[in-house]
């Protein structure tokens, strides 16, 4: 990775053995194939496969979860890189089989359970503050109907007050 990349590095190491730049863009993780390669220590042709099958089992649209981002490689040269998000690393991490692949899924697993769980809990506590700012916004609606009933009474009492007053002013009280 490089400054032509718009994203955060961040590094990820599980152990002495892995030890990889991780590329945070778009609100997701992104690796390249070959970052896969390390990450669950198999071959490019096993994560090959194991994308393909991805894509062909339709278990991800292609589109989605590709992207291409400039790479600044180490002949100075900038190249235009696939990198695959989360959701095919996971899937990825899920389909291999190595000691790797294993380390990677009990991570991924309590991590996204956490994520989920505090999703959910977020989620309930928006939909809580929605229904008190809907039920805010009504009380303030009604506030304001009896404000102007209020002061249309006022109004009506003050015109009575001085339809009162004026036999008052004839005869010099007022």
């Amino acid at each position: 990775m490089n400054e032509n990349n718009t994203g955060e590095i961040i590094l990820y190491q599980p152990d002495d053995a892995i030890r990889l730049e991780v590329m945070i863009e778009r609100e997701t993780v992104w690796l390249t194939q070959a970052q896969m390669v390390v990450l669950f220590n198999r071959d490019k042709s096993v994560i090959s496969r194991h994308i393909a099958n991805i894509f062909k089992e339709e278990e991800l649209i292609m589109d989605s979860v590709v992207a291409n981002f400039a790479t600044t490689a180490a002949d100075g040269k900038t190249y235009q890189v696939e990198y695959y998000n989360l959701d095919v690393i996971i899937s990825v991490g899920y389909r291999v089989k190595s000691k790797s692949g294993t380390k990677f899924r009990q991570w991924a697993t309590p991590v996204l359970r956490e994520y989920l769980l505090k999703g959910y809990v977020i989620n309930q506590r928006i939909d809580q503050v929605e229904k008190f700012a809907i039920e805010t916004e009504r009380r303030l609606f009604e506030a304001e109907i009896e404000i102007a009933r209020l002061n249309q009474a006022l109004a009506e009492l003050t015109e009575r007050k001085k339809e009162l007053d004026k036999p008052r002013k004839r005869i010099g009280y007022l």
